[in-house]
């Protein structure tokens, strides 16, 4: 009796333990992955050089942005979180569009690869971070 009540005991308490184990804290090298991501996007990178249709400045940070995009399929891609890969090459594909926009100086090209870019970083942050009681992010 008491080794059933044992393993019934130790197989509920892996059971409920299992969602806490399951997050992961990102290293710092995601963490600033993440951060350079978010200055491109924010308001000193990509809707500053939109206003001030500063091509090449659009260029580049779509290039960096489809590098960076790159990175965040590497490291969803053996973690088999298939929505964040999405997530990802959707980013990618759209931070290209933008490069290739910016370099032909299409407006209307830039205007739509930036509304693809922002959403893809939503929807994974959405999904896939949570924020902790110290202000800190893990990854579900």
């Amino acid at each position: 009796m008491r080794t059933k009540t044992g393993v019934s005991l130790l197989v509920v308490g892996a059971l409920l333990g299992m969602p806490v184990m399951a997050n992961e804290k990102p290293s710092m090298e995601f963490q600033d992955l993440m951060k350079a991501n978010g200055a491109l996007a924010g308001p000193m990178g990509l809707r500053a050089h939109v206003m001030a249709k500063d091509y090449m400045a659009l260029a580049n940070d779509g290039a960096l942005l489809k590098a960076n995009f790159a990175k965040v399929e590497a490291f969803f891609t053996p973690r088999k979180i298939d929505d964040a890969v999405a997530f990802a090459r959707a980013g990618g594909k759209a931070a290209a569009d933008l490069e290739a926009a910016a370099k032909a100086k299409d407006e209307a090209g830039v205007t739509a690869a930036v509304m693809a870019v922002t959403p893809t970083c939503a929807g994974c942050h959405t999904a896939h971070r949570e924020r902790l009681p110290d202000m800190t992010f893990e990854i579900k």
